[in-house]
């Protein structure tokens, strides 16, 4: 099927109400528009129409995306998200599948962990003595539109979808409205279905080329490259910062700055992915650490508050029940945080992206499961015998690959039973009356923001 085919396909209002189904309806975050997703859902129709046919005109138009800033640490600017509309939320997802079947035979897009799973087995080897690590200065927003699409043109020759591709990088990120504020010339905004897999557009002819020089091994996970070699790498590192600059416009960071671009030998200390690797051996980088430690303190603190509202209860039969469902939350949500869990088929959070490490490294685990122990005492959290799972179990469970067993949670195949239980934990009422449709959808909600925390708990400490 050609692009222009799928375009079609993806475009057609049965297509679009399934994808609104299965992604949309999911999501809660509001747009620059202010319109919630039980508005938008009043009017799906209507709203599915004018995609459809504003799409396949050439003529659909993004409204701006709503800001939102995620602190990435102290003296460091703010990682800039872009939040779309509900509408644009679904073009943009629609459009998003037009680009995967596009380019379905050029891309090769890898979980993290299976590059460093491939990143290991090849420093077993010993082939290798030295290596170059870069890092790609502001990435997505210094992505060039005019290269962008002459890339695309070569998969993509309907002009229609190369509008919109157009139209959905150029709209601003803003605070506020601002019908001043000018296009964007550059750069590719950040959270936006699209946003992955254009920049692995992007950069997908370099990565063919890097992987075809003779006597190197090359690994690339969005903007961090790591290059394994026997040769010289002073050379082989300017060459790659030639090639990114010249083909790309795309900046690295100077040989040499700490914690960005260097090159050392195979033997010496450093960091990828989140991950450290000491003399070939992988283990947790200690940032990765302080954030998922940061997260079950962040937890225990959202639990003590809501012990702290309990007690003002004067009715000691509804404060007793308060406690019980702060701690029952505070119980829930801790496990999940510990064992991350399965949705969707895939295999969600901490452990599993840090399911690399070598054995050696299991005292960081350990550590993790006594630090646990010590901040719930620290916020009173008083646990029962075997009432809070193990980062060290969980390991060895995931090692394992057998996702039948419950110790990890796969809400894949959830029973209604525990889905309306979870949900009343959450105060939402009368589930026995709600239909499993319903019931399913709102627990896939609950799910879905529960795993984006998991998500950030990997993001800020896989720099590096």
């Amino acid at each position: 099927m050609s692009a222009a085919q799928q375009f079609s396909k993806e475009y057609s209002h049965e297509q679009l109400r399934q994808l609104y189904a299965t992604h949309i309806a999911l999501t809660g975050a509001i747009g620059i528009d202010r319109l919630s997703r039980q508005i938008f859902e009043s009017r799906l129709e209507q709203e599915i129409n004018l995609i459809s046919t504003k799409a396949r005109e050439g003529k659909y138009k993004f409204s701006q995306y709503q800001e939102k800033l995620i602190s990435k640490g102290a003296n460091k600017p703010p990682r800039v998200i872009s939040i779309p509309t509900f509408r644009d939320r679904l073009t943009l997802r629609a459009l998003c599948n037009v680009l995967k079947h596009a380019f379905s035979n050029q891309l090769t897009v890898k979980l993290p962990q299976h590059t460093i799973s491939e990143l290991r087995t090849s420093l077993r080897t010993s082939e290798y003595t030295r290596f170059i690590k870069l890092d790609v200065i502001t990435f997505y927003p210094t992505i060039e539109h005019s290269v962008l699409m002459r890339i695309l043109h070569r998969k993509i020759r309907k002009p229609e979808i190369r509008s919109l591709i157009s139209a959905a990088i150029e709209s601003p990120t803003v605070a506020f409205p601002d019908r001043e504020r000018e296009k964007e010339q550059k750069g590719v905004p950040q959270g936006l279905s699209i946003s992955n897999i254009l920049a692995e557009i992007y950069l997908s002819e370099f990565d063919q080329w890097a992987r075809a020089i003779p006597g190197v091994v090359y690994h690339r996970y969005v903007d961090d490259i790591l290059v394994l070699t026997k040769e010289d790498p002073d050379a082989l590192a300017e060459q790659f910062r030639a090639r990114l600059w010249e083909n790309y416009r795309l900046q690295t960071h100077e040989i040499g700055e700490i914690g960005k671009s260097f090159i050392g030998d195979i033997s010496e200390k450093f960091h990828f992915l989140g991950y450290e690797f000491n003399a070939g051996k992988a283990s947790v980088k200690l940032n990765s650490i302080r954030r998922i430690e940061a997260s079950i303190a962040k937890i225990l603190t959202t639990y003590k508050y809501r012990c702290d509202m309990a007690r003002t209860e004067a009715n000691p039969f509804k404060q007793l029940h308060l406690l019980e469902k702060a701690k029952k939350i505070c119980l829930w949500r801790l496990n999940l945080r510990v064992t991350g869990c399965i949705t969707d088929g895939v295999r969600k959070g901490w452990i599993f992206y840090f399911s690399q490490i070598d054995d050696e490294a299991m005292s960081q685990l350990h550590h993790l499961d006594k630090t646990l122990l010590v901040l719930a005492r620290r916020f009173e959290l008083d646990l029962a015998q075997k009432e809070i799972k193990s980062f060290a179990r969980t390991f060895h469970e995931a090692k394992r690959g057998n996702m039948e067993q419950r110790y990890i949670p796969n809400f894949d195949t959830t029973s209604l039973a525990y889905k309306r239980e979870i949900l009343t934990m959450y105060g939402i009422d009368n589930v026995l009356l709600l239909s499993e449709i319903v019931i399913d959808r709102l627990f896939k909600r609950k799910i879905r923001r529960e795993t984006s925390e998991m998500e950030e708990d990997i993001q800020g400490g896989s720099r590096g």
